[in-house]
C-alpha cells in the first residue's frame, strides 16, 4: 500500500511539474540565435522556421520545424537546440554552389551534390564556372539537376570536385563540354586548358600550377593536355 501511494504522489509530482514548464512564462522563447548562416538572412531563417517569440520552448515541434526549413533549398541541413530557460539556437549549414548551367537567359546554381539551389540573372556574378554543352529538360529548385546523358554527368560533377580540390574553382570562369572526347576548361584571364577526357583529375592540379605560371608571366594562350607527355602551351 505504502509503495503504491509513492507511485501516485511520483506521478502527482511529475504532472505538476509538466504543467509548470507548459505554462511558465520563465520557458516562453526570447531570444532565438542563428549560426552558420552565409548567405540567408537571420530574420529570414527564423520566418521559415515559423518559431514565434513567447512561445512555449516545450511545445516546440522540433521535426515540423525542420521540414519547414528543408523547403528552403539553401538549406541543407540545420540542428535546433533548447538553450533553458528561454532560448532556441538553430545551426545552420547551407548549400554552396559550385557551378553555373546556362538556362533561357538565366543560370541554373547548383551545389557538389547537383542540387539545384536557386536560378539567377546573366548579370548575377557568383564567381563561378559556367558549364556548356550539356542538354536537361524539366528542373525543380531543391531537387537534382538531370541531364541527358548521365555519364557526361559524372564528369561534369568529377571535374567540378577537382577544381574545387586543388582551389580552382574562382578562378574558371567556363567549362566546355560539348565535345565529350575534349573537355577544355577556361580561366578568367582566357587561358584555355584542353583536357581531353582522361585523368582528368591528375590533369586539372597539374593546370593549376602552369595557370599559376602564365598568370604571373601574363601569358595567354592554350595548354594542350590531351596526350601523353608533358603539356604544349600555344600563345595566343
Amino acid at each position: 500500500m505504502k509503495s503504491w501511494f509513492k507511485f501516485f504522489v511520483l506521478v502527482l509530482i511529475i504532472a505538476a511539474l509538466i504543467s509548470f514548464l507548459l505554462v511558465s512564462d520563465l520557458f516562453n522563447i526570447k531570444n532565438i540565435y542563428v549560426t552558420g548562416n552565409k548567405t540567408l538572412q537571420k530574420d529570414d531563417i527564423i520566418r521559415i522556421s515559423n518559431i514565434q517569440y513567447n512561445q512555449n520552448i516545450f511545445k516546440l515541434n522540433r521535426k515540423k520545424i525542420i521540414r519547414g526549413m528543408f523547403e528552403n533549398p539553401k538549406i541543407k541541413a540545420v540542428r535546433i537546440k533548447r538553450v533553458l530557460p528561454s532560448s532556441i539556437a538553430l545551426d545552420i549549414i547551407e548549400r554552396e554552389g559550385v557551378a553555373l548551367i546556362p538556362y533561357l537567359g538565366s543560370f541554373i546554381n547548383i551545389d557538389e551534390e547537383s542540387t539545384i539551389i536557386e536560378v539567377v540573372g546573366l548579370e548575377t556574378d557568383l564567381n563561378l564556372p559556367k558549364v556548356s554543352g550539356i542538354t536537361f529538360g524539366d528542373f525543380k529548385i531543391g531537387e537534382k539537376l538531370k541531364i541527358e546523358n548521365q555519364d557526361q554527368m559524372d564528369t561534369m560533377m568529377n571535374i567540378l570536385k577537382y577544381l574545387k580540390n586543388v582551389g580552382m574553382t574562382e578562378i574558371i570562369a567556363t567549362i566546355d563540354m560539348s565535345d565529350a572526347s575534349n573537355i577544355v576548361i577556361i580561366t578568367r584571364n582566357n587561358i584555355r586548358v584542353l583536357l581531353g577526357n582522361n585523368k582528368l583529375d591528375y590533369k586539372i592540379s597539374v593546370a593549376k600550377t602552369i595557370v599559376e605560371d602564365l598568370t604571373e608571366d601574363n601569358e595567354i594562350g592554350i595548354v594542350d593536355m590531351r596526350h601523353e607527355g608533358n603539356p604544349i602551351f600555344k600563345r595566343d
